[in-house]
């Protein structure tokens, strides 16, 4: 079952966390969630809001659920989706799958043969999922999205840590992780 907007009306804590063992999906390919971040609207200086006024107005003029995708050092796209709640307003970002359909081709545009080196990072999970900066702003939960959520029957325990690649706000707890999954792009750090 796709998963829709009122799934990402929420902070994005509880919706990275969420996330864990859920799908993503395109006509050709599709993964299971095994690694996200969240980063708060506000009050995060780890976030692309903290510092960029062209991130806050993406805040206020889409909806939750849409995708925000942007382009990392000049090289890889990153895809997050936003949501929106009471509790605050923020941004997951897809970090890790673990790759079920359409595998030929996430091995053919990673040009890797490795199930574990497919989608382990989120630049590497954009390009073996065929998302780049054309799908910024698109919905991930409208019935005409090339991508989409769905739910899944699978059992998942959840490890937490702190968030990757960052030099501010380091300390937050706000990576989540498939429990002893191989597909994750780092394993916990956090003991």
């Amino acid at each position: 079952m796709r998963i829709q907007s009122d799934f990402f009306r929420t902070d994005p804590v509880s919706a990275a966390r969420n996330l864990i063992g859920k799908r993503i999906v395109s006509k050709k390919c599709s993964g299971v969630i095994v690694e996200t971040e969240a980063y708060a609207a506000k009050g995060d200086e780890a976030a692309h809001t903290f510092t960029r006024p062209s991130s806050r107005k993406f805040v206020s003029n889409y909806g939750a659920g849409s995708s925000y995708v942007y382009l990392n050092y000049g090289m890889y796209w990153l895809a997050n989706v936003l949501t929106k709640g009471p509790k605050g307003n923020g941004f997951v970002l897809l970090r890790a799958l673990e790759p079920e359909k359409g595998v030929d081709l996430m091995r053919k545009r990673r040009n890797k043969s490795k199930m574990k080196d497919l989608c382990s990072g989120p630049g590497k999970l954009t390009i073996a999922m065929g998302i780049n900066g054309k799908y910024h702003g698109k919905s991930f939960t409208s019935r005409q999205s090339r991508f989409w959520f769905e739910e899944t029957n699978i059992e998942t325990k959840i490890d937490t840590d702190t968030r990757v690649g960052i030099t501010r706000s380091i300390d937050l707890p706000w990576r989540f992780l498939k429990k002893n999954s191989d597909f994750v792009s780092k394993k916990r750090q956090v003991n």
